[in-house]
């Protein structure tokens, strides 16, 4: 015969308000966690105002079990903080248009160079974070520029992204060769950092705009992963409702349906 558990309801004690209290603390808290993703070559999604919106639909959502998720350490304070970042990384973009109308201004030359630059830089990304697996894999990542901003439309972020490659080229020539680096591509790296290096202003890597909406965008991304987390243990007896949360956080960029193509198409 199965026991019977008689033993009283757990009630909400002391570790119900586990987490920050303030605001401010949580903030803090995901600005940190940010921070030591970036650490680890965390790769972002590319659209800051989905994640902004987004953030306040999981705060809705959230605040529905409210209850559960501060039992698991998940305080209120996080969605008011996720709340204020949201409107901060709103604010930012509406900061950043002038980047957009000197882009207009480009001679189509220009252009081609800096998107020829940009996707050479992006393709080489892309293969190093397939390959930098292992304990030492997101030093090595994050030595190739991982983690760190890349706007394709920027010629700043385009020519410090070939920098960072070339100097980790250096570095870590097995990751070069696993990845099929030929020296021929790493001269027409060289090339085009020379060539962007010689076009008229393009400025620090970074503007202060630019790094405050990363740095919000970073802590938004770090909420949704706490979300998630919380929720997933916290809604564990309501699988329907867990789903219909964790629906709603947006994913990061991922190439998963890239790897179940030849898959589809072998059946």
């Amino acid at each position: 015969m199965a026991h019977k558990n008689t033993a009283p309801a757990a009630k909400p004690g002391p570790q119900a308000s586990k987490g920050p209290r303030t605001p401010s603390d949580a903030r803090k808290d995901l600005l940190d966690r940010a921070a030591r993703n970036v650490e680890g070559a965390c790769h972002y999604r590319s659209d800051p105002l989905a994640d902004a919106k987004a953030a306040r639909v999981v705060v809705e959502a959230a605040q529905v079990h409210a209850a559960e998720l501060a039992q698991r350490g998940l305080s209120p304070a996080y969605s008011e903080a996720a709340l204020e970042l949201a409107r901060e990384t709103e604010e930012y973009l509406v900061a950043l248009p002038a980047a957009a109308v000197t882009a207009r201004g480009r001679s189509p030359e220009m252009a081609e160079l800096i998107a020829d630059a940009a996707s050479t830089a992006y393709a080489v990304r892309e293969a190093v974070l397939r390959v930098s697996r292992g304990p030492d894999g997101r030093r090595v990542a994050r030595d190739f520029g991982l983690g760190e901003p890349f706007s394709a439309r920027l010629p700043g972020h385009v020519l410090h992204a070939l920098q960072k490659i070339l100097g980790a080229v250096q570095s870590h020539p097995e990751v070069a060769a696993d990845i099929g680096l030929l020296g021929e591509d790493v001269q027409t790296m060289q090339g085009l950092a020379e060539d962007l290096g010689r076009l008229p202003g393009p400025g620090a890597p970074l503007s202060d705009e630019q790094a405050k909406l990363l740095e919000a965008q970073g802590a938004l991304r770090a909420f949704f992963d706490l979300v998630a987390a919380k929720a997933s243990l916290a809604l564990a007896g309501d699988p329907d409702e867990r789903a219909r949360l964790l629906s709603l956080i947006p994913r990061a960029e991922e190439r998963r349906h890239l790897r179940r193509q030849p898959e589809r198409a072998s059946g």
